[in-house]
């Protein structure tokens, strides 16, 4: 059993290699991936160490719309990576790796987190050793990002001082000089101060926990935090926000994945490069179910219907206030807007892929999949003609600018345009509605606005 154990894993690394995991840089406040900035959503999968079905979970997470996953290695809810000297444990390793190569296959991130104070012994000193041991384990993997210590300012068993912090950024790069590390820090002190330590010992990202008032996920609060953290030119990560349950304390406006659609809209508008979705329900695998999607499920609020929103559908109704677009036969022919409801099959909804990441913004370069999964809506020729559902891949005809009058948030019954990429062309409901589309129309008028409807979850006006 164990032989058949390493040949799985050696074809799982294999495949992995194969497929290319996703390139991870920064450039001045964004993060890149393959060379693209992109606004990042990751989920909490703490004790991923010790979940019992790590592939079907990570597929799922990336089928769900996630870029990443946050791991803490050195729980005490599952295998530890570490021991308290700092030296790795040769089966946790294995462990490791395995769930990094399953990320690679899946193109998700790693926010590894460290978290020394669960290892028994472990002092930052000894933290710098198994970190660094970490480091030249995992040099070839190009999706990862280190956080040196969770919440490093709360003056407990986390306490990590600057100087030990910048000891261990210096380490890591000494081995891997392009691996993106950082130290969090937790609301205790404020956003300025966080900034400030980031600038101070030269990390490469600027990563806060947020205070959870009953407003913490409204713009002003949220544009607050994100411009104090801005300041010093890193990447803003908000890498724990509101936890949508917890143990130990009730925290207000929790309960309603609202809140979460409004956190994460308000974060990519504001500046901010990434954004965490904070659930426990994948810190402790020794109970309960053991898939993750069994987990989310048994919470439709919040977690379900939040995690149901990262990959929107729509439908987008012509000026005409009646008819729909449809891409004929569910994709792989024409498109029309001449339907008054939905077609067989549900040909009048749409995927919405944002290429910059996120949840949707006014001037979003996005891709619209058409229901049967495997066509993408096209301006042949770049455009100044026909919109057709006939392309498998996407490219520049596929790529589409959405806007609204006053930009900000594309929100559900906001009319919008749909602007050929690159190029000068708006797509056109022939009439307002009732005939062929195209994208031809070289201004926006009454014919070339929609009405957008989400039939996911959707931040309500």
């Amino acid at each position: 059993m164990r032989r058949f154990e390493l040949v799985l894993c050696i074809i799982l690394c294999l495949a992995a290699t194969d497929a290319g995991a996703q390139k991870l840089t920064v450039v001045g406040d964004r993060f890149l991936v393959d060379g693209t900035p992109r606004f990042l959503t990751f989920v909490t999968y703490f004790g991923g160490m010790g979940a019992p079905n790590i592939n079907q979970d990570l597929r799922l997470i990336r089928s769900l719309g996630f870029d990443g996953i946050r791991l803490w290695p050195n729980l005490d809810t599952g295998p530890q990576l570490m021991n308290g000297d700092g030296s790795l444990r040769s089966d946790e390793l294995k462990r490791f790796l395995q769930i990094l190569d399953q990320a690679k296959l899946e193109r998700l991130i790693v926010d590894v987190s460290f978290t020394y104070e669960h290892i028994r012994g472990m002092t930052p000193s000894t933290a710098r050793i198994g970190i660094e041991n970490v480091t030249q384990a995992v040099r070839s993997y190009d999706n990862l990002l280190f956080d040196i210590q969770n919440e490093r300012n709360v003056n407990d068993r986390r306490f990590m001082s600057g100087t030990d912090v910048s000891r261990i950024y210096t380490a890591v790069k000494a081995i891997d000089p392009a691996r993106i590390t950082f130290a969090d820090n937790a609301p205790v002190d404020t956003p300025e101060y966080a900034a400030q330590f980031t600038a101070t010992y030269g990390l490469d990202v600027t990563a806060y926990h947020e205070p959870r008032p009953g407003n913490w996920y409204t713009l002003p609060v949220t544009e607050a935090i994100v411009s104090a953290l801005r300041v010093v030119g890193k990447p803003v990560y908000l890498q724990e926000p509101m936890s949508t349950r917890d143990d130990l304390f009730g925290y207000p406006s929790q309960d309603r994945a609202e809140y979460f659609l409004q956190a994460i809209a308000h974060a990519k508008l504001t500046g901010a490069a990434g954004w965490c979705f904070h659930t426990e329900v994948g810190v402790d695998f020794r109970t309960g179910a053991p898939f993750f999607e069994d987990r989310l499920r048994a919470y439709p609020e919040p977690e379900w219907a939040f995690v149901s929103s990262l990959s929107p559908r729509l439908v987008l109704r012509a000026n005409n206030g009646v008819h729909y677009l449809v891409a004929e036969g569910g994709g792989g022919s024409g498109v029309r807007a001449d339907r008054t409801a939905a077609g067989p099959g549900s040909w009048d909804t749409f995927n919405a892929i944002s290429l910059s990441g996120g949840p949707l913004l006014s001037g979003d370069r996005v891709a619209l999949a058409t229901n049967d999964g495997k066509h993408y809506l096209q301006a042949v020729n770049g455009g100044g003609g026909a919109l057709r559902a006939l392309s498998t891949t996407i490219g520049a005809a596929e790529t589409f600018i959405i806007e609204k009058t006053g930009g900000g948030i594309i929100r559900h019954g906001d009319t919008i345009s749909l602007r050929v990429a690159d190029a000068s062309w708006f797509v056109s409901a022939e009439n307002g509605g009732g005939g062929n589309v195209s994208a031809n129309a070289a201004a926006r008028g009454a014919w070339e606005t929609f009405t957008l409807l989400f039939t996911t979850p959707h931040i309500t006006p």
